[in-house]
């Protein structure tokens, strides 16, 4: 059996890396013929390859490549898994894990096990104790073997064979943005710049799982009590005992799920007999939609009528009651047309789960379902930050993230200004004092799924972050948008103007001169709107069109702004707005109906009624998000 290397990815963060390293000198070898690759992106921090450098490992030959410039993850990781074809196979260790010390032997076992299997498309170290879309428990069946299969890529410890790599990379070329149409919901709001989100679409397409242990070799690292949101709901038990290598080949398991985690219905089928009647999609946790079932039936825990066999739900976990034909209710076989509406935490509902269970997954999603606030920071506006911060409610607020991105010269100033901030607050370093590189560095680390960018000295009103964060969360058709600078009084809410915040590409082009003036500084919009290429063209001055050119930006009438009369740091200058709104689609439309366009838009500014409704639809204008004070929530309105 050839010796599988052991391949590391750092970065900037030197203790986690020495943590992972001490853990993996302290595991179990049976050869001292084991390279250990450490892959190092550029970062300002020189510590990093320190550690590597100083480490001393025992097992065979070592080496350290520190990259001359920075690669960004999901590059890092490409180049890292060529290495499959050097060493033939590889481990791959990104440097927040723990290994346990038989983690290198089952590595080595699994994957010589599953090599020549076509259906697997690597082999992971780390076992899911939660499913990866709204975090409920997942438990996999215990079906006499070590090993279950999902169609889900790990990236907590994961073995590549040279095979496993090529085939993955062959697909690449031929979809090189991937296969966005296949993937679940979830993955899909991982944004471009994810090599997980192109493995699960590759795997999808080619009908390739993951083998997952039963018991974890790895697990993630999170200081607790750094962050509120860092509740450790990821990291798992490992296994200290020797490895458990029962392995059973993909096609002889009972345990094989789909990207949703959950169990394939051919699989199910072999379990209970009587679904052999039904062509039959499984979806017990309620989080498919009806256009990714392709069959007629499915299975669900969601209500629905007329169910052609139904299912109890008083076993743990709630698969057990359609193996073991639990009656009840509360699952069923519907139709796809007799469902009912999806209801939020629907699952959690029908297995009964405590308030623990409910709150697990509710802390697990605000990790992601939260607005990140871009900061840029230089050294002529450390006042401005003092002040920003000081104004902040002693009250913890866990809901929002701000990214302080800064030069490396007062990286520690910036730390000590905001040291015991009520938010989940990250300082970044930078080697530029440039405030678009700032900019794009400070979206790039972004972790949430919601990003805005505001200078030092204007507030952070947590009330609109959370609102905003509620409008992506409510309405999943809403990208982006911008709200109002003035507060709205409750009284005159029916009479609030917005037609100064309704764009559309056709309308800043003919509106150049004004449409340059637009400030992007509290403009909210989705992390996945812009890949790691977008990222390159991106600047505080071109944020707004650029949104423009890729999705409506609704206006929200409420307050979501404050400048703080703190000026505009750039301005869009007319002839490169024309040039990132260059398509001919984006050009104002002429004939007849244009030449009304300067009186109807006079006329809509002014919110007159009559011609608002022309002006609409002339220019296809999108709808406004209006709040509903009575019941507290969001809804569209044409005005």
């Amino acid at each position: 059996m050839s010796e599988l290397a052991i391949v590391v990815i750092a970065y900037n963060r030197e203790h986690s890396l020495k943590r992972l390293l001490s853990s993996i000198a302290q595991a179990n070898y049976s050869s001292k013929n084991i390279t250990l690759h450490i892959s190092i992106d550029a970062s300002d921090n020189p510590k990093v390859a320190e550690v590597a450098n100083g480490f001393e490992w025992h097992f065979g030959e070592k080496i350290v490549d520190v990259k001359p410039e920075n690669r960004g993850l999901l590059k890092h990781v490409f180049e890292c898994g060529e290495l499959a074809e050097r060493y033939g196979s590889i481990l791959v260790l990104e440097d927040d894990l723990i290994v346990a010390p038989a983690f290198y032997s089952y590595g080595k076992q699994a994957s010589a096990f599953f090599a020549e299997d076509a259906k697997i498309g690597g082999v992971s170290l780390y076992t899911y104790p939660c499913e990866e879309n709204n975090y409920y428990p997942f438990q996999p069946i215990v079906d006499g073997s070590d090993v279950h299969f999902i169609q889900v890529a790990s990236s907590w410890g994961q073995v590549w064979t040279k095979n496993q790599w090529t085939s993955f990379k062959q697909w690449l070329i031929e979809h090189p943005s991937g296969k966005n149409e296949v993937l679940p919901k979830y993955v899909q709001e991982w944004g471009n710049n994810s090599w997980k989100k192109l493995f699960i679409g590759y795997m999808i397409d080619t009908d390739r799982y993951f083998a997952f242990p039963n018991t974890s070799y790895s697990t993630n690292f999170e200081d607790e009590g750094t962050h509120a949101t860092n509740t450790g709901l990821l990291q798992v038990s490992m296994n200290v005992g020797e490895p458990q290598t029962r392995f059973r080949k993909w096609k002889d398991s009972n345990a094989v799920y789909d990207a949703f985690f959950e169990l394939k219905e051919d699989r199910l089928k072999a379990l209970n007999p009587r679904l052999e009647a039904f062509d039959f999609e499984v979806d017990l946790y309620g989080e498919k939609t009806i256009d990714q079932i392709q069959s007629a039936f499915i299975l669900t825990s969601r209500r629905g009528r007329n169910p052609a066999i139904s299912f109890g739900s008083s076993m743990k976990p709630i698969l057990q009651n359609i193996i073991y034909d639990v009656e009840g209710r509360d699952i069923g076989i519907y139709r796809k047309e007799d469902l009912l509406p999806a209801e939020n935490l629907r699952f959690l509902n029908v297995i009964g789960a405590p308030s623990r269970v409910e709150q697990y997954a509710n802390l697990a999603k605000q990790r992601f379902d939260h607005v990140s606030v871009i900061m840029p920071v230089l050294e002529n506006q450390l006042d401005r930050l003092k002040a920003t911060f000081e104004a902040l409610p002693s009250t913890r607020f866990h809901e929002v993230s701000v990214l302080l991105v800064c030069p490396s010269s007062i990286s520690d100033t910036v730390a000590q200004l905001v040291h015991g901030s009520p938010l989940n607050t990250y300082v970044i370093e930078s080697k530029s004092s440039d405030i678009d590189e700032l900019f794009r560095l400070g979206i790039a680390e972004a972790s949430t799924k919601y990003c805005v960018w505001a200078q030092p000295g204007m507030p952070l009103d947590l009330v609109s972050l959370e609102n905003a964060g509620r409008i992506f969360q409510s309405m999943h058709q809403v990208q982006a948008f911008v709200g109002c600078e003035k507060e709205v009084e409750e009284d005159a809410y029916e009479r609030v103007n917005v037609s100064h915040l309704r764009w559309t590409p056709q309308i800043a082009i003919s509106n150049q001169k004004k449409c340059a003036k637009v400030r992007t500084e509290w403009v909210f919009w989705r992390r996945n709107l812009f890949s790691e290429d977008d990222l390159i063209q991106l600047t505080t001055a071109n944020l707004f069109v650029q949104l423009l050119k890729r999705t409506p930006v609704y206006p929200v009438a409420l307050k979501l702004a404050d400048y703080n009369k703190v000026k505009s740091v750039s301005q869009l200058t007319t002839s490169e707005l024309k040039s990132v709104l260059s398509a001919r689609e984006f050009q104002p439309k002429t004939g007849l109906k244009s030449l009304f366009r300067p009186i109807f838009s006079y006329w809509f500014h002014q919110n007159v009624r009559f011609f608002r409704l022309f002006y609409r639809e002339l220019e296809q204008l999108p709808t406004v998000v209006r709040f509903d004070f009575e019941h507290n929530s969001f809804y569209l309105g044409n005005y």
